[in-house]
Parts: structure tokens; C-alpha cells; sequence
């Protein structure tokens, strides 16, 4: 159990996944539709549910994007390309399954997400996969912090019609160059056009299909 921050005590189940010679285990919702039943009705017993849709616990689950993000890295031959000076952001980073993985294997990450209850989580699955990573930071991919990372993660972020603009012009300001964005989608209709804005913003862009999920890589070679 994980005590919210809306004073819900959010039962949990353990989930385990192999990653390569990885395995990470989770401590995520039980039943993410009773969760959010649950908070619903505490919003609506206090009045508050213009809250509700900032509050609602999606994070809590681990969506098929995620989990396929985590097994390309795992078995590509990206890995093999970071270094232990590799600047790292998960970006809506959920239950940060493939941060934790790469922070197995020894890499330095920084992970965020907008909602509040995300670093409950995060230090309980930590501590439960014995490492110190990743790291949380606060922070909005709408206004962007001044600072660049050399990968960028990011696993269905592109949940509405506001999303792709918000969080390309994040990648013009936050990646590297020379750096990469892997993007993980479940195939929603602003996918492809996210793309398309993407190779008009400058970048090289590759797409490949895994478990049903598409894979968008986004690079750069020049600041933008």
C-alpha cells in the first residue's frame, strides 16, 4: 500500500519483468479502474472534482508503451552505446520502468512526470530493485528548463491534441546535439503527425514496430 497525497491509500500489486539479463520489479496499482473510482468519490465528497482529471492516477499502471520502451533498451544496441557521462530524461516517466533498467545496468538518469503521487512510487520501487536511480525532477515538458540531455525518453506522451506541439518544442530545446529521442506510441492518431512536424523541425526520423507499439527515433546533429 502507498498513501497518495489526496489521502487515498492506493493498494498495490508486485510485478516483475525480464529485461535481458535484467529483472526490475514494480509495485504498481492493483486495480487502476477501482483507483480511480475511489478518488473520484473522494473529490465528489469534497467538492474538488475540477481536480479529478489533474489527480487521476494513469501513472500508476504500466501501459504497453512503457514496457516495450524498456525491452528495446534492453536489447538494442543502444546501451552499448551510452557512456557513464550519458545524460539521461524520461520524460512522463509513469512507473519509470525503463529508467530503473538503465539504472541497473549503471546509468545516470533523471526521470519526471507531472503528478504528485509519482515519486511515492518511485522510491518504493528503488528501494525494492536495490538502486539509487533515477533520480526525480520536477519539471514541465511545456516550459522547457534550460538544460539538454544526450537521450530523452518518453513512452505515450502523446495522449492529446496539445501534446505533440508542447513536446517537440521541448526536444528543440532539451536535446543535444547530436543527442536522441526515443519515443514509445500504442499507434494513437497524433503519432504520425508528431513525426512529419519533427523531420520539418530538422530532425532524422526512424520509426520500427515492436509488440504491437511503434518506436519513433528522433536525432539531431546540429543545435536547432
Amino acid at each position: 500500500m502507498i498513501l497518495s497525497k489526496s489521502g487515498l491509500v492506493y493498494e498495490t500489486r508486485l510485478e516483475s519483468f525480464e529485461l535481458g539479463e535484467v529483472t526490475i520489479e514494480l509495485e504498481s496499482l492493483a486495480d487502476i479502474d477501482k483507483t480511480i473510482d475511489d478518488l473520484f468519490g473522494i473529490y465528489q465528497r469534497e467538492g474538488r472534482t475540477d481536480l479529478f482529471e489533474e489527480m487521476c492516477p494513469y501513472f500508476g499502471t504500466l501501459w504497453p508503451a512503457g514496457k516495450v520502451l524498456a525491452l528495446y533498451l534492453a536489447d538494442g544496441n543502444l546501451r552499448n552505446e551510452l557512456t557513464s557521462e550519458s545524460r539521461i530524461l524520461e520524460i512522463g516517466c509513469g512507473l519509470a520502468l525503463p529508467s530503473l533498467f538503465l539504472s541497473k545496468i549503471g546509468q545516470t538518469v533523471e526521470a519526471t512526470d507531472m503528478h504528485p503521487d509519482v515519486p511515492c512510487f518511485l522510491d518504493k520501487n528503488r528501494t525494492r530493485n536495490g538502486v539509487t536511480g533515477p533520480a526525480f525532477l520536477s519539471l514541465d515538458w511545456r516550459d522547457p528548463p534550460g538544460r539538454q540531455w544526450d537521450l530523452i525518453l518518453a513512452s505515450d506522451v502523446l495522449y492529446d491534441k496539445i501534446q505533440p506541439k508542447a513536446v517537440l518544442q521541448f526536444l528543440k530545446s532539451a536535446l543535444a546535439p547530436e543527442g536522441r529521442c526515443l519515443l514509445a506510441d500504442p499507434g494513437r492518431s497524433y503519432f504520425q503527425g508528431f513525426l512529419e512536424e519533427a523531420i520539418k523541425s530538422g530532425f532524422r526520423v526512424k520509426t520500427e514496430g515492436l509488440f504491437g507499439v511503434l518506436i519513433g527515433e528522433l536525432a539531431r546533429d546540429v543545435v536547432l
